[in-house]
Order: C-alpha cells, then sequence, then structure tokens
C-alpha cells in the first residue's frame, strides 16, 4: 500500500477530538535523567510493585528521546537506572575524512 501525503492548511482540516495531553511522569524522568552526574544511579520510586513494568518502560522511552542508552533493574518496588558506558569495539579506529 503507498501512503500519499499531502500539505494542507490548518483551517482547512478538521481539528483534533483529544488534547494532546503530555505525561508528567515521563518528562520528570527525562529531566532527572539528563541531572544525573556521572558515577550517580537514578533511584525511582514506582510506588508499588505493578507500576515497575510501565516505570521501566518510560526509562528506555527517555533514554531514546535523550539519545542515550539506559541499563535499568528493579528490586521491590524500586527502579534504578544509570546510563550505559560507551564501549569502543574491537579493531583499528575508523578513519576520519575530513
Amino acid at each position: 500500500m503507498t501512503l500519499k501525503f499531502a500539505h494542507r492548511k490548518e483551517g482547512d482540516v478538521p481539528r483534533p477530538v483529544a488534547l494532546g495531553k503530555v505525561n508528567e511522569n515521563f518528562e520528570a524522568i527525562k529531566a532527572e535523567m539528563r541531572r544525573l552526574r556521572t558515577g550517580n544511579v537514578l533511584e525511582i520510586d514506582a510506588g508499588n510493585e505493578k507500576a515497575v513494568r510501565s516505570t521501566k518502560r518510560m526509562v528506555t522511552m527517555a533514554g531514546k528521546d535523550i539519545g542515550a542508552k539506559w541499563k535499568h533493574w528493579s528490586q521491590g518496588a524500586k527502579v534504578y537506572a544509570r546510563p550505559v558506558r560507551q564501549r569502543r569495539g574491537p579493531g583499528r579506529p575508523r578513519k576520519v575524512r575530513g
């Protein structure tokens, strides 16, 4: 199936029915991830053990938004996260052309 695209003016198209809601928890996690200093681990209290899975998912999504991979783990109702250290692969470094 081929997609067809068209650019229209905002007044020519129907308005959205639902409001675009922002997940405040997601934005808070992103802000805390940006503020985390080197060598520290972010501790997130999910409240109960049922919320741990969604909290881990938000950590993964926030890391992708920030542009870094994060390792996360949990114990009880707490989720811990830290950025993954970038490793250089085996072999010679690539030549930089410039």
